[in-house]
């Protein structure tokens, strides 16, 4: 069985090509009716032909079609898809991060990734599984996940391949804060090498 591709095919050429002559003759016959007098047409034989009236009637009547579509009935279609402004979708989503709200004996929080924190309507999960039973503090103080991060991949997340990975980024020297530079050291480091 042919795969199905939007390739071009010698076929497809063929095709292309009949509907390409077929449109340039059909506007080329719209146009000579249009302003070629009705006499002519007359001593042809040919009384059949739409009144001329049509010629400009079709061509301004596909045009509000399309004013119509594209200014109030696309819109309107957009606008009738789009969640209610109360609704809990307009802010968050299926992606929405939710940390756990647990805190330590110590004051620091858990801040564990809250999985499905969107149970129905605005009622949100507060805790992850680990702190949403009702244990002690301290068997919980030991499931404290220190590392977490929000990668969408985690095939490709440096924390969860490397853990010790954040501790080494804290030593390093931070990245400076934005400044300004002059403009005469721009050029010299640009065109200090070109000058030689």
């Amino acid at each position: 069985m042919p795969e199905h591709t939007p390739a071009p095919t010698p076929g497809r050429a063929i095709y292309g090509f009949v509907l390409y002559l077929l449109f340039k003759t059909l506007f080329f016959l719209y146009i000579m009716w249009a302003f070629v007098p009705t006499v002519w047409f007359d001593r042809l034989g040919l009384t059949y032909l739409p009144d001329k009236y049509f010629a400009l009637f079709v061509p301004i009547l596909a045009l509000v079609a399309v004013t119509l579509f594209a200014f109030l009935i696309y819109p309107s279609m957009a606008l009738s898809m789009m969640p209610d402004v109360d609704d809990r979708v307009t802010i968050a989503d299926g992606n929405t991060i939710v940390r756990c709200e647990f805190r330590f004996p110590d004051g620091l929080c858990c801040q564990q990734r809250v999985e499905a924190p969107f149970e129905c309507g605005w009622n949100v999960k507060r805790h992850c599984t680990k702190h949403s039973s009702r244990q002690g503090a301290e068997t919980q103080r030991t499931v404290r996940v220190a590392n977490f991060c929000d990668c969408p991949y985690e095939g490709q997340c440096l924390l969860r391949k490397d853990p010790d990975y954040l501790p080494t980024l804290r030593s390093k020297d931070p990245i400076p804060a934005v400044s300004d530079l002059s403009l005469s050291q721009v050029s010299r480091t640009l065109y200090h090498r070109a000058g030689r």
